[in-house]
């Protein structure tokens, strides 16, 4: 006896189901390569930094080191005097007197972080300088002019050289030639400013703050 195979009917629902999933998994497939491909082009396209004309002409104003404004070629005469003293008085015959040139050319300006910028608006900017400074000397050249020594100057300490030469170089004198040629440090520095600026904003305004002498 001859058995036939009887091929069972496929559910309709089940293929359809098969055709249904099929399509979910290819539009899934599709949506992520879309995205995937749109975040490449994204991470290739250059991106463009806007920068404002406030924040460049500042940036150029902004200088981080100390800036010479004038050099100076200066010459002093120094004059020492020294005496042996007595209760309070002179005493004759004991002085020591030492006169002495000292020339230099001499280095005053800015220090940048000393200096403040801000934009006030309408291409105007204020720059704030805290502060002048003695930023250096060069070629120093000292010699004796005259010395003059009394009878009894042996009893009298010898004037030194090295003081004198100190004290034209020390704190308080460099203060000195500061204050001195304050006017002259300040149209520099103004024309200093306004040459940065003319190359990076044409139509600024500067506004300028300086120390008191």
């Amino acid at each position: 006896m001859i058995k036939r195979h009887i091929r069972k009917p496929v559910r309709f629902g089940f293929v359809l189901g098969i055709i249904i999933s099929l399509l979910v998994g290819a539009g899934i497939a599709l949506a992520s390569y879309k995205i995937s491909h749109q975040n490449n082009k994204s991470n290739l396209t250059p991106k463009t930094q806007t920068v404002s004309q406030d924040t460049l002409t500042v940036k150029s104003l902004t200088k981080e080191k100390k800036i010479v404004m004038v050099n100076l070629g200066l010459s002093e005469i120094l004059n020492e005097k020294r005496t042996t003293k007595l209760f309070g008085q002179d005493i004759v015959g004991t002085n020591r007197q030492k006169i002495m040139q000292a020339s230099f050319d001499a280095e005053l300006g800015i220090d940048g972080k000393d200096v403040k910028i801000t934009a006030t608006g309408d291409n105007t900017y204020k720059i704030t300088v805290k502060k002048f400074i003695f930023i250096g000397y060069s070629n120093p050249n000292f010699k004796v002019l005259d010395e003059h020594n009394g009878v009894f100057s042996s009893f009298t300490a010898d004037v030194s050289e090295t003081e004198m030469i100190n004290k034209v170089l020390d704190t308080k004198a460099k203060q000195k030639y500061v204050a001195k040629y304050n006017n002259l440090l300040k149209q520099s520095t103004t024309d200093f400013y306004r040459n940065i600026v003319t190359a990076t904003n044409p139509k600024a305004k500067l506004i300028f703050a300086f120390p008191e002498k």
